[in-house]
């Protein structure tokens, strides 16, 4: 088996490289560890507005939920503050197949109950996971997409250690809402809960810095119960959880190999934000390599993103490895605040 590339991992990041490569005449395949596309979600499912006019082919009235205007933070201290932002509630497991099925009509092979074992002699090693039989693929070039604690990564160099980790529930709201809302909390511990509205549910969610071992659903159970003005906590409809990298990012070109997404640490480690940033990660490796310049994908990468988000990783580090003083840690490092842009 010989491909022009080979890419790790079917989320955005994953298929809009394939997209892209595909677009440009090259044979690629795109494999994934789950049975299906999208599933299960893992997200709070929210992407800023200014992606549909980048892509408006991945932004059919089929994807998004709702629209909403802005975000609203709710303080320890009582204060209220908002800021524009303007997006999309996604149905993220439809937004991830279109994607994918983009690339498919593009061209792109996929293949899906796949795992990624390693390297060996310049080849990807895979299993089969419905025959449990393992299977060598070789490339010109491989991209990793496979996620937060990505495989990839891990087998080329320097990869994602430290994590942010969520727990997340759909519940029914007990009326409509327009803005995305958040909440700092003494029992969050690094980061932030949220109620993000999808029509006539939310999803409602907590993300904590694993380094302070607290139990994040215990956490959300303690929050679900403070938000009861908002959601009806008595009718789960789902229940979700994943990792959020919390380092900055890693070295994205590895001879090879390419990392995209949060596989490169290409996600805001304070805020979580990554689906936008795993799109445009996605375009840049796809396009570049596509044109045969691998190089200029880290270079764009870099220029992009390497200042906003390893800013936030270091403020990470630096304000919010304690919390115990939060009406001066929140300012800080949290981007509705003027204090997160002078420090």
């Amino acid at each position: 088996m010989s491909y022009d590339v080979v890419v790790i991992g079917a989320g955005p990041a994953g298929s809009t490289a394939a997209y892209e490569l595909a677009k440009r005449g090259a044979k690629v395949l795109l494999v994934d560890s789950r049975k299906r596309v999208g599933y299960p979600v893992q997200c709070a499912e929210f992407v800023p507005i200014q992606l549909s006019y980048r892509f408006p082919e991945f932004f059919p009235k089929e994807v998004w939920v709702q629209k909403v205007e802005e975000m609203v933070h709710f303080t320890p201290w009582g204060e209220v503050v908002s800021m524009p932002s303007e997006g999309f509630m996604l149905n993220r497991e439809r937004f991830d197949a279109l994607i994918a099925e983009l690339a498919v009509k593009e061209g792109a092979e996929l293949k899906l109950k796949t795992k990624f074992l390693g390297f060996e002699d310049g080849k990807a090693v895979f299993m089969d996971l419905k025959t449990k039989k393992t299977f060598k693929v070789s490339a010109d070039y491989f991209i990793g997409a496979d996620g937060a604690r990505s495989e990839v990564a891990k087998k080329t160099g320097e990869h994602t250690r430290s994590f942010l980790i969520t727990a997340q529930v759909s519940v029914p709201l007990k009326e409509k809402l327009k803005d995305l809302l958040i909440f700092f909390r003494d029992y969050i511990p690094g980061g932030y809960g949220w109620i993000f509205p999808k029509g006539e549910i939310a999803n409602v969610g907590v993300g904590i810095d694993l380094d302070y071992k607290v139990n994040v659903w215990e956490s959300l159970n303690r929050f679900l119960k403070e938000v009861v003005d908002w959601v009806d906590t008595g009718k789960i409809l789902g229940r979700t959880g994943g990792f959020i990298p919390g380092e900055g990012i890693k070295k994205p070109l590895r001879g090879n190999v390419l990392l995209v997404g949060d596989a490169g640490g290409f996600c805001h480690p304070i805020t979580g934000g990554g689906i936008a940033n795993a799109v445009l990660t996605g375009e840049m490796a796809g396009r570049n390599l596509g044109e045969g310049k691998p190089e200029e994908f880290e270079e764009e990468a870099l220029d992009t993103f390497e200042v906003s988000i390893n800013r936030a990783a270091e403020k990470r580090k630096n304000y919010m490895k304690r919390w115990d003083d939060l009406k001066r840690i929140i300012p800080k490092t949290w981007i509705a605040f003027e204090e997160y842009y002078r420090d």
